[in-house]
């Protein structure tokens, strides 16, 4: 029976590798498969725990136990936005949403209830993400695979990107682009989507470089030639070339605050790594120095990182639609503070509140902070914030506390991922979308479930 859960955890990472390429499982159909697809997967599990040949780490359920409960919270508030409700209470807690429904009887919270519903599947496949990954990734083993699997779609995605932008095809998945044409975006739409998931995965790869860090002392010069040998054929220098494949593909996406989020985000992650493990250590602060300055000096200038600077250069605060946008969400927010105007309704409700100096159609707010709060209410964004943070928490102990290698580099992939979270999602909407917000859920269980894994392999 062991091999039918291997065949489930094989088959979770499959769908990890998928869900980048339909457009980032950003379509109505994509979204429904993915939550279809790791439905089922639990589905299989169940079977197998109830038939008693599958069981739960006690320790590491203890540990999830709080972070499932707020995911299922605010999975439960968003069910509530589709509930019809009596006109009093909707109106007790939300005037504007009372105000503008037009229907007689009872009403939902929500002004979009038929998109929240769509919303609220998106997000269920999300948390089933999280849960699988808690019950499948349960070794040293696994773990390992799990991380080197994202470093795979990562590299995917930047070849596949690079090559549309090099050869001047332009295609998306088997379509031709419509937008950010000769940029690259791999298989999703927007370049800064692609982006923000190349950052995710090269976290990954970067966590997985630590990890192998050498940690003999040796002084003899034959014994260091020897390693230096051993170090050119080995693993990490192809882990190191796919790392540089991504970050050449980050460049030519041309996104401004995708490639600030990244080099930000490895200085911080390096910077807590460095002291997380209580004494300096050389060789992690020798590796965080070259990814900085190869990938920035070399790969970087070949490949038009000096656009990127131009673009970050010419810049203006005051002329930027972003700014007008979220000034526009600001005021939405104000009035949907408790309720939020349900969840994925931005689109429909936000044209009441674009200003003039704000043209065209806006799907999404460029800000994740801002859209959460405007169709979820600042309760449910306070929790999703409080969620984050806990595995925040965890990712620091696994640097500070364990002393397996490979759980401390998931303490810094879980850190850094956190880092480029918290910069992008200022100027953009990566968590709206499906693949990289499932990628960065799943990140983040990681952190949880290092905390009580056995320190060797098993």
């Amino acid at each position: 029976m062991r091999k039918l859960e291997s065949t489930l955890f094989a088959s979770f990472l499959a769908i990890l590798v998928w869900a980048p390429l339909p457009f980032a499982s950003n379509r109505p159909w994509a979204a429904a498969l993915l939550f279809a697809l790791l439905a089922t997967l639990l589905c299989g599990w169940l079977l197998l725990y109830y038939s008693n040949r599958v069981d739960v780490d006690v320790k590491i359920w203890r540990q999830v136990r709080l972070p499932l409960f707020l995911l299922a919270l605010v999975q439960t508030w968003i069910l509530v936005q589709t509930l019809p409700l009596p006109r009093t209470l909707v109106e007790l807690l939300s005037p504007r949403a009372f105000e503008w429904h037009i229907a007689q009887g009872w009403l939902s919270l929500s002004l979009d209830p038929e998109y929240t519903r769509f919303y609220l599947l998106q997000g269920g496949a999300i948390s089933l993400g999280f849960l699988l990954a808690v019950l499948l990734v349960n070794s040293h083993r696994r773990v390992k695979t799990l991380l080197s699997v994202l470093v795979f779609s990562g590299t995917l995605q930047a070849c596949y990107g690079v090559f549309m932008v090099l050869s001047g095809l332009e295609l998306g998945f088997f379509v031709e682009k419509y937008v950010n044409v000769g940029l690259a975006t791999g298989t999703f739409i927007n370049r800064n989507h692609l982006a923000g998931y190349l950052v995710l995965c090269l976290s990954a790869g970067i966590g997985l470089l630590l990890s192998q860090l050498a940690s003999d002392h040796s002084n003899s010069w034959r014994e260091r030639l020897k390693r230096w040998l051993k170090l050119a054929l080995s693993s990490k220098m192809r882990l190191r070339f796919y790392l540089a494949i991504m970050v050449i593909a980050l460049v030519l996406t041309r996104s401004r605050t995708g490639n600030f989020a990244f080099f930000t985000s490895l200085v911080l992650a390096g910077g807590l790594a460095l002291f997380g493990g209580r004494r300096f250590s050389l060789r992690v602060l020798l590796l965080l120095a070259s990814l900085i300055l190869v990938d920035l000096m070399l790969v970087g200038q070949w490949f038009g990182f000096d656009k990127v600077a131009d673009r970050l250069q010419q810049t203006e605060l005051k002329s930027e639609p972003r700014v007008w946008s979220n000034q526009n969400t600001l005021d939405m927010i104000a009035d949907f503070p408790l309720t939020g105007s349900g969840g994925g309704s931005f689109y429909g409700v936000f044209p009441n509140y674009q200003s003039e100096e704000l043209h065209g159609f806006h799907r999404h707010a460029h800000n994740d902070y801002l859209e959460f709060a405007a169709e979820l209410g600042l309760p449910a964004t306070a929790i999703l914030a409080g969620f984050v943070l806990l595995a925040l928490a965890s990712a620091w102990r696994l640097q500070s506390q364990r002393r397996t290698p490979l759980y401390r580099g998931v303490g810094f992939t879980v850190t850094m991922a956190i880092c480029w979270a918290a910069i992008h999602s200022s100027t953009d909407f990566n968590l709206q979308i499906p693949a990289n917000a499932l990628t960065f859920i799943i990140m983040l269980a990681l952190a949880h479930v290092c905390r009580h894994l056995p320190s060797f392999p098993p």
